[in-house]
C-alpha cells in the first residue's frame, strides 16, 4: 500500500525531512514480510522506527526486532527507535544513531 506523505504521521514527516536533509535515501514504509517498518536506508542496513514519545509495546518491537535482524540479516543490521517529536530533537536523535552506525554500533 502507498501512502502519501499526508497519511504519515508527524513524526514520520519530520524523521523523512532529517533523512533527506542529511542527504541519506531511503525507503518509507518498507516490507519485510510480515513486518513493515517505518524507513529503511539499505545503504547502512538500518530500520528507523518512529516510536513517538510513549514508543510501542517493546515485547511486540522487541520480538520484531529480533525477527527483522534473524531473517534479514543480510539487509538490517542496525534498528534505530526515534521518540522525539520536534524537528531538533529527532535531528539531534538520528544523528547521534547514525554516528554511533557509522563507528559499528550494534
Amino acid at each position: 500500500m502507498n501512502l502519501l506523505p499526508k497519511d504519515y504521521t508527524s513524526q514520520e514527516n519530520l524523521i523523512a525531512k532529517c533523512l533527506s536533509n542529511f542527504g541519506l535515501r531511503y525507503e518509507q514504509q518498507y516490507e519485510f514480510f510480515p513486518y513493515t517498518v517505518d524507513f529503511f536506508i539499505p545503504e547502512i542496513a538500518a530500520v528507523i522506527e518512529a516510536d513517538g514519545i510513549h514508543g510501542h509495546l517493546s515485547k511486540r518491537d522487541a520480538a520484531r526486532d529480533l525477527a527483522l535482524r534473524t531473517t534479514y540479516s543480510s539487509k538490517v543490521k542496525y534498528i534505530i527507535h526515534i521518540k522525539a517529536l520536534t524537528y531538533a530533537k529527532v535531528s539531534a536523535a538520528l544523528s547521534e544513531a547514525l554516528e554511533k552506525v557509522s563507528y559499528g554500533w550494534d
